[in-house]
């Protein structure tokens, strides 16, 4: 079950900052990587299991984009190559084009082309498997029930400096339900039609639902309200951390196909 499933909260009706933002806006999505099948593993599905492939895409400043292919344990930087590392939990690309890769209890960071600059190991208090997050220069990694720990301070050149104070860090913005709406803090930001919920990546909001038994995914822009369709699950796709923001808040989600391994990406 996703995470924005149940770390969702209940509560009374927050005041309502403006209403639901219009979603009739154009969004123009274009394919701007395609990497064969050659260069990234896949195992389409079977009856008694789902397919493995790509997964937890990450975008850099500059066009960037890397991702973990299971199937051979290794990280892809598209066009540079890969390197191996065992059951990654995460990538996070830093607007200075560091690479992070959260794996195994450690935190490294890697240049453009796959060299590793530093390795360190979490705290002791924070709970592996987490997700990425960059505030400023703090790394944080976001544990399976919501709380975000501080795990590292980025230093010039692409470094990492160990943190030694409290690991717990309040998130400055909240995603609840309320009814059949989704509000960030306070901004009323998309309506529901059945079950679900969203998370927030960067300035877009993640939305998946299922209604009569029909799952959908979305992404919803907190910048104009746009709306973009992300894929749902398929024989050659098991999305799980699929979509990704570079630091200019462009979106690009994994869209595998036949003929490869497509990046879809939409501009804001």
């Amino acid at each position: 079950m996703p995470l924005w499933l149940v770390a969702l909260s209940y509560g009374a009706e927050p005041i309502v900052v403006g209403s639901v933002p219009d979603t009739t806006i154009d969004v123009a999505v274009s394919v701007e990587v395609v990497v064969p099948w050659s260069e990234a593993g896949l195992v389409p599905a079977r009856a008694e299991s789902p397919p493995i492939g790509p997964d937890l895409l990450a975008m850099g400043p500059d066009g960037e984009v890397a991702f973990y292919d299971p199937v051979h344990a290794s990280v892809v930087i598209v066009g540079m190559g890969s390197f191996p590392v065992a059951g990654v939990d995460d990538l996070l690309f830093t607007p200075s084009g560091t690479l992070l890769v959260l794996s195994g209890g450690f935190l490294s960071a890697y240049d453009a082309s796959g060299v590793l600059v530093e390795r360190r190991a979490l705290p002791g208090m924070v709970p592996p498997g987490g997700a990425l997050g960059l505030d400023g220069s703090v790394v944080c990694s976001l544990d399976l029930f919501g709380g975000c720990h501080t795990i590292a301070i980025m230093t010039g050149g692409g470094g990492l400096a160990s943190y030694d104070g409290p690991s717990l860090r309040p998130p400055t913005r909240v995603v609840r339900r309320v009814g059949d709406a989704l509000f960030v803090n306070d901004r009323r930001i998309a309506t529901l039609a059945g079950r679900g919920g969203g998370r927030l990546l960067g300035d877009w909001l993640l939305v998946e639902e299922m209604d009569d038994g029909t799952v959908s995914r979305r992404a919803v822009s907190l910048r104009d309200g746009a709306e973009v369709a992300l894929p749902v699950e398929g024989r050659l796709y098991a999305p799980s951390r699929d979509v990704a923001c570079a630091p200019d808040g462009t979106l690009g989600w994994i869209d595998p196909r036949a003929d490869g391994l497509h990046i879809a990406q939409v501009t804001p």
